[in-house]
């Protein structure tokens, strides 16, 4: 894994900010955050929920890039990689969640399967990051956590599903905010048109989105945000 990494992974340097980008569609966000001067302070860690894998797997992209394939749901696993971020000289300040937005297309019944699936990579998954990353945030008394989730119109049963695990998204994502925001803790729930990944304007005014919300004064933070384009 070491020959994989850049160097300033294992090395012991004073500790500083780094973002946690949490899909399994944000390899453009995560870039753009990258290509960008402004965060070249800040590296990007890229997380995706994998239930196969039994240990994380890392592998640097680019520079200040790090994806890593996981098991979120494993406690155990998350509470590693929150460790190695640690021991990389960084502590999570910034965290973006994107839940699992797209659902199988097909004109049939959902079956179990797709809808166990969907809720881990939902609501599930949801609430073991957030268990992770705001334990992380709460020993500094900082950070800003981002929910992702979208507002399409009910057409089909795959519709109503997605609707119904976006509302508990959201729902997971006030209650965070009422406990959380006294501690010090940002927790936002970010509303988007739709998701596609290789929509550059939509994952640029996103990007452009989640950074006003981290830096948005203790005074002024939002709860929750809708993004139209």
């Amino acid at each position: 894994m070491s020959k994989l990494l850049p160097q300033w992974f294992k090395s012991k340097q004073k500790t500083k900010g780094c973002m946690v980008i949490v899909g399994n569609h944000v390899q453009q966000l995560s870039q753009l955050f990258v290509e960008q001067a402004d965060y070249d302070v800040m590296p990007v860690y890229q997380l995706q929920h994998d239930a196969t894998k039994t240990q994380p797997q890392f592998e640097a992209q680019v520079e200040r890039l790090i994806a890593v394939r996981l098991n979120l749901l494993d406690s155990a696993a998350l509470k590693s990689v929150i460790q190695k971020i640690q021991k990389a000289g960084h502590f999570v300040d910034l965290c973006i969640f994107q839940p699992d937005f797209v659902l199988p297309e097909n004109s049939h019944a959902l079956s179990a399967g797709q809808l166990e699936n969907y809720w881990q990579n939902t609501g599930l998954t949801g609430v073991s990051i957030a268990q992770a990353v705001i334990r992380q945030m709460q020993s500094r008394q900082q950070g800003t956590f981002i929910f992702l989730g979208t507002q399409q119109p009910v057409e089909s049963e795959q519709d109503l599903f997605s609707q119904s695990m976006s509302a508990s998204i959201r729902a997971l994502a006030q209650s965070l905010a009422r406990e959380f925001h006294p501690k010090g803790i940002h927790v936002v729930y970010c509303v988007i048109p739709h998701w596609q990944a290789a929509n550059r304007e939509l994952m640029q005014s996103l990007q452009q989105t989640c950074w006003h919300l981290y830096q948005q004064p203790r005074s002024t933070w939002s709860q929750e945000l809708r993004l139209g384009l």
